[in-house]
């Protein structure tokens, strides 16, 4: 008996210590409960990540039914609201934790800021309250299965950062296995805190309004306006619609085929109206079912084909636009300016576009607004152009249905008056868009509508004889009464020029400057030239403008240049006596022609070309003497007074018009019939306001440029007559 108490007492100990082993045992190997803390950082995290996917898995069932939503429309909810806001970057930073068993020091994430988590143990007597982000208390609810946490949510999109606090309700689950994990309470307002149910984000454009061209008198080059469209309202053409489709198509010429293939586009319905073109016509015939009118807004060009080639037209951004718009601003419905001004200064017209991001109900009525960036309207661009003088003389050039320009420019200050090309094209056509018709018509036209003849560089022909005058004179080789004793229609200065020789259309011997001026003498100024010599000769003519663009960026103006960039030195006599009388490799835009005879309106001062009103310019600069400069006027008026002057027919025209003509011939060798272009500039000397040069193409058996003093003598006379 006392043997089995020693082995009782024996064992207890052992089996105290194993009792206490096994209860250690199973204390260490007891599965840790879940932490509410443990989903919100998970929650935070996949939400950064935009993993909707994983975000979804933390949502409560019952939540999500009560949405209606299964993890497809989950997920794609969050993406096409991000995607739409073009959300690209997510924080979400915790502010406060509150409810069941939070630890102080609790892992709150990457993002948590740990004293901003408040030590609130369900239960635990704190006056019944728990600490809040702003200071404040708030009453805590005491149940255990519930837990709220706060968290401010910035969302950078391309509007800018939304910043939104959000407050995440966790509930305790138990599972079927008797674990318990904390789920969250799904809702809409936890991706934009304004959301409920049946709420839609809402990403809305806000489109500047271009800027207006305006004239010098604020009258509209370029403007908003309105233009009638037509289409078809499928479901009207009747029962036979393909012969209505075609009637349809003969009255507005246009194809069968393209009205077909705007109906089958994909958007189509019955009952839809499908813009087909613009027309001119208020009404519909009866005749033609299923055919209706809507007003559209759209850009317009008073002037119309007159100022097409300054002004330009816009057009819808094509795929080649978008290409290459390195900034990525265009998007398919925008317009961009394709051509003229419209182009060069598409930035300042076409502002800058806003956009607003905001939550609507389901019948897509605004409840509020996140984020907006008002748009930027264009600036208005005014010209020194007159929208009068631009009509005139476009009718004047156009009407004889020539190629060619004129520039109508102000001597004393430079401002552009008028800049015309011919021919022309119909800049509204091209913004409403032509018929297939049209765009034969214009393709076809072998003088080329599109082509800025203002732009274009020419050989300035005997006009160049003025400036070549005016080096002569500066260079103290040429004088007024400096004569030269020519004989016949042909002269070459020795054998070294083989078989070329300088030609002139009328025999006079002796003949002075002034004579070679009225008569247009090549051969007197090609010998002038030579006896200059090409280094004082390129001194001379040069600072009349050559190399410069005169600031005209806007026009895409090219510097003239006087000779190629190999023969610059004009080391062969020949090419120097060519250029003395504006040919050889000469090229010289009309806009610059006229600038360059602006020193001899303005004793000897060139005076640059201005368009832009409000545009810096430079001073005039005084590249001639004002001796030389009236020496030279003197010459040209009698151009104009002289009895065989070749612009003596303008001579009946009051306010004493001095001026140069010029023809110059194009062909690839010497001897054969080349194209002529006629030239003239002419400028008022009893008190100046106007300078104009012309160029008019292909003026061959037409009297050359005496062709071009007959087409403007009619604006020059009513010109004259209106001052």
């Amino acid at each position: 008996m006392r043997s089995k108490r020693k082995l009782l007492y024996g064992l207890l100990p052992i089996l105290f210590a194993g009792g206490i082993g096994m209860y250690l045992y199973m204390q260490n190997n007891k599965p840790e409960e879940a932490k509410p803390q443990t989903t919100v950082n998970q929650y935070i995290e996949h939400l950064q990540k935009k993993e909707f996917d994983q975000l979804y898995s933390l949502m409560s069932p019952a939540s999500l039914t009560e949405a209606g939503m299964t993890k497809e429309q989950f997920v794609e909810k969050y993406n096409a609201i991000y995607t739409g806001m073009q959300v690209s970057d997510i924080k979400a930073e915790l502010q406060q934790m509150q409810g069941a068993e939070t630890e102080a020091g609790a892992d709150a994430g990457a993002n948590t800021d740990q004293e901003s988590v408040s030590e609130a143990k369900t239960g635990q007597e704190n006056d019944g309250k728990t600490q809040q982000d702003d200071g404040k208390t708030q009453q805590n609810e005491g149940n255990p299965d519930l837990y709220e946490a706060n968290y401010n949510l910035h969302l950078t999109t391309f509007l800018g950062d939304i910043s939104e606090t959000h407050t995440l309700k966790l509930v305790r689950q138990e599972l079927e296995d008797g674990s318990k994990i904390w789920q969250i309470n799904w809702q809409p307002s936890l991706i934009l805190s304004d959301m409920v149910k049946g709420n839609k984000v809402r990403v809305k454009t806000l489109f500047p309004t271009r800027g207006d061209i305006v004239d010098r008198d604020g009258l509209p080059l370029a403007t908003q306006g309105t233009m009638n469209e037509w289409g078809i309202v499928p479901e009207k053409l009747g029962d036979q619609p393909d012969q209505m489709i075609a009637r349809i198509a003969d009255y507005y010429n246009v194809t069968v085929e393209g009205i077909q293939k705007a109906l089958n586009q994909t958007w189509v319905k019955p009952g839809f109206f499908v813009p087909i073109g613009s027309t001119e016509e208020f009404d519909v015939p009866d005749s033609l079912r299923g055919v209706a009118l809507q007003s559209k807004e759209v850009r317009y060009y008073p002037l119309g084909e007159a100022a097409a080639h300054l002004i330009g037209y816009v057009r819808k951004a094509t795929k080649e636009d978008l290409d290459k718009d390195t900034e990525g601003y265009y998007r398919a419905e925008d317009w961009i300016g394709k051509a003229g001004l419209e182009q060069s200064m598409e930035k300042q017209l076409r502002g800058e576009r806003g956009a607003l991001i905001e939550i609507t109900d389901e019948a897509g009525n605004t409840l509020s607004e996140l984020i907006r960036k008002d748009a930027v309207d264009g600036k208005d661009v005014q010209l020194t152009i007159s929208s009068a003088q631009q009509k005139k003389l476009y009718q004047t050039l156009a009407g004889g249905g020539d190629a060619g320009a004129m520039v109508m420019m102000n001597p004393k200050d430079g401002n552009l008056m008028a800049l015309v090309s011919a021919p022309s094209y119909d800049p509204n056509k091209m913004v409403t868009g032509l018929t297939q018709a049209e765009w034969d018509a214009y393709s076809a036209n072998e003088k080329l509508p599109f082509i800025n003849r203002v732009t274009t560089r020419y050989a300035p022909g005997s006009t160049f004889k003025a400036i070549t005058a005016a080096a002569g004179l500066m260079e103290n080789v040429t004088t007024a009464d400096k004569t030269h004793d020519i004989s016949g229609l042909q002269w070459r200065k020795d054998d070294s020029w083989g078989g070329y020789y300088v030609k002139r259309v009328k025999s006079l011997s002796p003949v002075n400057m002034v004579d070679a001026l009225v008569y247009s003498d090549n051969i007197y100024f090609a010998m002038e030239a030579t006896e200059m010599g090409s280094a004082k000769f390129i001194e001379g003519i040069q600072k009349f403008g050559f190399g410069d663009n005169f600031g005209m960026d806007e026009l895409y103006l090219k510097p003239s240049q006087y000779a190629n960039e190999a023969h610059k030195d004009l080391s062969s006599e020949v090419l120097l006596a060519d250029t003395s009388y504006g040919q050889g490799e000469m090229l010289m835009s009309p806009i610059h022609l006229a600038s360059a005879f602006t020193p001899f309106v303005n004793e000897g001062k060139l005076v640059k070309p201005v368009l832009i009103v409000g545009k810096e310019t430079s001073d005039p600069v005084a590249i001639i003497t004002p001796d030389v400069a009236n020496t030279v006027k003197n010459a040209l008026k009698e151009v104009v007074s002289r009895q065989g002057g070749t612009a003596h027919a303008l001579s009946s025209i009051a306010g004493g018009l001095a001026g140069k003509t010029g023809t110059a011939e194009l062909k690839a060798k010497k001897g054969e019939q080349g194209q002529e272009n006629g030239f003239f500039v002419t400028f008022d000397t009893e008190s100046p306001s106007f300078l104009l040069a012309a160029v008019i193409e292909e003026v061959n058996g037409r009297g050359g440029s005496h062709y071009v003093v007959d087409r403007l003598k009619p604006f020059l006379e009513k010109l004259q007559l209106d001052q």
